[in-house]
């Protein structure tokens, strides 16, 4: 039994629960998938049994599995509202309908897809992927931008999870007019070769129809081309997203309500897209900063929290966060 286990064991974490729980929680998913060993990106998946232990822990513990309009009727209601949970789901994988979806269906319970549209469009290169399949089959990685030139020894383990790190961090400081540029000069691929896995990976407009038809679905904002909207002007911005909506839209033939910045990292949203989204007649938008809901996020609707949850987070590291444990210890570690 490890330390987290113990503290679950003797319930030490429900010390912190009233005040650091909140009144409710949104997790954030990307894939369910099984027998997928990714070793960068395992933070972008979850297995069906997985997924399921998840649902029945918050079945067990009388926590109300909530739709997105639900879960903003409870942050702006003023009284006191029982506590919730909303699933939601990020990008646009075909397997959040091959595999998310009856297990959903299983347990009747609701979830929320923030859409991408790119994805199905396939337009959206998949480049995290990629850039794992390339460090992971490299010994050295080398490519050259403007007079500069990077090089990466890729022979170690350790050496490897620097240098995926570090060029991913160089592709998502990318713009919308250099991303593809950097993309070519590092995978030494066309556009067309690198979306041959989107084609592969990412929901068509039919799934998405279906999806959106399904009375357990929400379908929200992404987005078009799941960019860094802070490497962007405020005009693309303000395109991105209201293009997206449109798009979903007009597609589904329903309203769009919600959405979710793109990438998940603080700096790729933060205040200036906060107050960009507020104008895009949203009733909620999402970031990918871990927290939980609070009443007082009735006046941050567009800059709220969720719980990212992947293979690596399971239901210790959930239960010791939606009970206030781990929000204390991050606010006493800083």
């Amino acid at each position: 039994m490890n330390k987290y286990d113990l503290i679950r064991y003797i319930k030490l974490h429900k010390v912190f629960k009233p005040f650091y729980s909140g009144i409710g929680h949104v997790l954030m998913f990307h894939r369910v998938c099984n027998g997928n060993n990714f070793i960068f990106n395992k933070y972008l998946q979850v297995t069906q049994d997985s997924l399921e232990d998840v649902l029945k822990y918050f079945i067990s513990n009388n926590i109300d599995i909530v739709t997105l309009d639900e879960c903003y009727n409870r942050i702006i209601n003023k009284g006191k509202v029982k506590r919730f949970v909303a699933f939601t789901f990020d990008d646009g994988y075909a397997d959040n309908l091959i595999n998310a979806l009856p297990v959903f269906e299983k347990y009747n319970a609701p979830f929320a897809l923030f859409l991408a549209t790119g994805f199905p469009d396939h337009t959206i290169v998949l480049w995290w992927y990629l850039l794992e399949n390339l460090v992971l089959n490299s010994n050295r990685i080398q490519f050259k931008d403007g007079d500069k030139n990077y090089s990466y020894s890729t022979v170690t383990m350790n050496e490897k999870k620097d240098a995926f790190w570090k060029i991913r961090r160089y592709i998502v400081e990318s713009n919308e007019d250099n991303l593809l540029y950097r993309l070519q000069n590092i995978f030494n691929k066309n556009e067309d070769e690198m979306l041959d896995l989107t084609k592969k990976l990412a929901l068509s407009w039919d799934q998405v129809i279906e999806l959106s038809n399904h009375p357990l679905v929400t379908i929200g904002a992404h987005t078009v081309n799941h960019l860094a909207l802070s490497k962007l002007t405020e005009d693309r911005v303000i395109k991105e997203i209201n293009d997206s909506i449109k798009i979903i839209e007009n597609k589904t033939k329903k309203t769009v309500g919600h959405l979710a910045y793109p990438i998940g990292s603080s700096s790729a949203a933060s205040i200036r897209e906060f107050n960009i989204t507020e104008h895009c007649n949203l009733k909620m938008a999402f970031t990918g900063k871990d927290g939980n809901i609070f009443k007082h996020h009735a006046n941050h609707l567009y800059s709220l929290p969720r719980i990212g949850v992947d293979e690596t987070r399971g239901i210790t590291f959930i239960d010791l966060y939606i009970n206030g444990f781990t929000p204390f210890l991050n606010k006493i570690i800083g």
